[in-house]
């Protein structure tokens, strides 16, 4: 920790202007974020971009905390659009390029169709564009930093998500703690303390997976140091749903290490112990004593998801949304026409399932092109690390309770991107030998600075 905030103390200084900024002049937010990618372009710090995107994501989830901050809700697009500038710009430097945004590619030029009957075409344009440029600019950066850095970018990026999570503490100086819990659950820089709990079930996978396909490049004090993190976090968001899936994933990768078809049958098997224990779960968790803590008073109601889940369903049945639905952004307007309908019945928020997110998005041919992709993205990691199966399952248990995967500019999606690109990149993987006789503390040289930004004539 010590030695990643001694080599990036600026895209640091670089966050607290931010924090200035988006206090006194919010405005400017729309010119500090992309002239911060040109400059660190320019001094050619790739990680810090990359970093830098992330924090921007996090801020952007925030609903109470830091004053001015909701101008990042908006400002983080053209954070965006200033990365794929880069790109374009450095693009000969930065091939072969990430195959990832490839194997999506059908489900991209499929999206923009449902938009002819989208009751707010302009919103759905920019969500469908923005969706797109995350799939091909992240894992772009991805695999141009590792290229740069080696093995050592992967470890500062989990020291960076480490860092984050621990300067949320800072949210506890507030005079109010509304700005940091949410019915006693602790939500930090994010929205919800769902949301935060999201954040770190994706920051365990992405630190286990990359200590599964590189051993030892973390020492063993700072991997508990890291796990005691993220636990700690995980706990005391109280959010089910994350700890479940992190859970499973720590259970099914021990699996899938032995064989596959092993890891399919206790996928199963879960999937059928889950359905008893649930039928009993109020009793068995009031029996441990942690009735407080699971909330065990809002098991029987889903927490309100199964009130938003039916009505999805209807809209899907009944309003013309079953075949292609209406654009991204449908699935919020949706919700938020009948929000104080659904609020009547104890619900309040979206429709916390990807699948059906999707599926009132882009229909039931969307949502089938996008799992296609998707799953083929899984199978080919698959192939590289047997950790990948474990990965697809806890993931496609996350998204069936939230509805994040269906969103492109959250803190959450441009992390799985992350986990993909590091299993999926044959150029990743296949460097594991050499990285190995790598020591896993030793400082990297900065990169040459690149030419000065010129974008290829049309």
């Amino acid at each position: 920790m010590r030695q990643f905030l001694r080599e990036h103390y600026q895209l640091l200084a670089f966050i607290l202007l931010w924090v200035l900024v988006a206090r006194f002049a919010a405005v400017l937010m729309y010119a500090v974020l992309p002239i911060g990618v040109f400059l660190f372009r320019r001094a050619g710090r790739w990680q810090d971009i990359l970093f830098g995107f992330i924090a921007c994501l996090v801020f952007s989830d925030m609903i109470k905390g830091l004053p001015g901050m909701d101008v990042m809700k908006s400002a983080k697009s053209a954070y965006l659009l200033a990365m794929l500038m880069v790109l374009l710009a450095d693009q000969a430097q930065m091939k072969p390029l990430a195959k990832l945004f490839t194997i999506f590619l059908p489900f991209f030029a499929y999206a923009f169709l449902p938009i002819i009957v989208s009751p707010v075409p302009l919103v759905s344009i920019e969500k469908t564009v923005s969706y797109a440029l995350l799939f091909l600019v992240v894992p772009n950066y991805v695999l141009h930093a590792f290229r740069l850095y080696g093995w050592g970018f992967f470890k500062n990026l989990i020291w960076f998500l480490v860092f984050l999570l621990l300067a949320q503490q800072l949210m506890r100086l507030a005079p109010d703690s509304n700005f940091y819990l949410m019915a006693d659950r602790f939500r930090g820089f994010f929205g919800n303390p769902n949301g935060m709990a999201i954040f770190v079930y994706l920051s365990l996978v992405l630190f286990m997976v990359v200590n599964e396909v590189h051993p030892g490049l973390f020492s063993r004090s700072s991997s508990l140091f890291i796990y005691a993190v993220l636990v700690y976090y995980l706990i005391t968001c109280g959010a089910r749903t994350a700890l479940m899936a992190s859970l499973m994933f720590v259970l099914f990768i021990q699996f899938f290490r032995i064989s596959v078809f092993l890891g399919i049958i206790s996928f199963i098997a879960f999937i059928g112990i889950s359905e008893l224990i649930s039928n009993n779960l109020p009793a068995i968790i009031t029996a441990m004593g942690l009735q407080e803590y699971l909330r065990v008073d809002t098991i029987s109601d889903g927490s309100g998801r199964y009130i938003a889940w039916n009505y999805a369903w209807g809209l899907i049945n009944n309003d013309g949304y079953f075949l292609f639905g209406a654009g991204f952004e449908n699935e919020y307007y949706l919700m938020y026409k009948a929000y104080r309908y659904l609020s009547s019945l104890g619900h309040q928020g979206g429709v916390h399932n990807s699948y059906l997110a999707f599926w009132l998005n882009v229909g039931i041919v969307g949502l089938v092109i996008y799992l296609r992709s998707f799953v083929l993205v899984f199978i080919k990691a698959g192939k590289n690390t047997p950790v990948a199966m474990a990965v697809l399952f806890s993931v496609l248990f996350s998204i069936l309770y939230e509805s994040w995967l269906a969103g492109s500019l959250n803190p959450y999606t441009i992390l799985l991107l992350v986990i993909l690109t590091v299993m999926s990149e044959g150029e990743v993987i296949g460097s594991i030998a050499q990285a190995a006789g790598d020591p896993p503390d030793r400082e990297l040289p900065e990169p040459a600075a690149p030419p000065p930004l010129i974008l290829p004539a049309r």
